[in-house]
């Protein structure tokens, strides 16, 4: 064999003791990690319901002009997806402020009671996802009638629409 061969069959030998020790450690951890990459909305979601089921259908999307209207009407209860430090810079008045990693806890949730009243949700500006995925999250937990503000708090608070802060 030549110096070449036995290299290459030593690291081999490396790689696949590599890989079966880091195997064997994840399945040995109390939370082992994926084997297959979840983004952030896969995860709240297998989280919320553990059993794979039906697809969840995407909130509805609405425009600036809906939005405002059911808002001037308080016929919607509005969940600002943002962290809690651009909810206190500002947000759209009566807003609850549900981040995506909160959505798991009680009492946050708990804040969503009246399960009748439709749901706004919305987040920094159209391409946020933390808006859809805590939208999708109340959709898994059983809220119905939950829709998404793609425009979000840049559209809202460029358009001079009222302001909390």
């Amino acid at each position: 064999m030549t110096g070449l061969s036995k290299d290459l069959q030593l690291i081999f030998v490396a790689f696949v003791a590599s890989l079966t020790f880091g195997a064997l450690t994840n399945v040995l951890r109390r939370d082992p990690l994926p084997v297959v990459y979840e983004n952030p909305a896969m995860r709240m979601l297998r989280a919320i319901s553990p059993v794979s089921g039906p697809a969840l259908p995407d909130p509805e999307m609405l425009e600036f002009k809906t939005v405002l209207q059911r808002w001037k009407a308080s016929a919607a209860v509005f969940v600002d997806a943002r962290d809690p430090a651009f909810f206190e810079e500002g947000h759209i008045p009566q807003s609850i402020n549900l981040p995506r990693d909160s959505i798991l806890q009680a009492k946050t949730i708990g804040k969503l009671k009246d399960k009748a009243r439709p749901v706004i949700v919305y987040c920094s500006e159209e391409g946020c996802d933390d808006g859809r995925i805590v939208a999708k999250g109340l959709l898994a937990l059983g809220r119905s009638n939950v829709s998404l503000y793609a425009g979000g708090w840049e559209e809202w608070s460029a358009s001079g629409s009222p302001v909390e802060k």
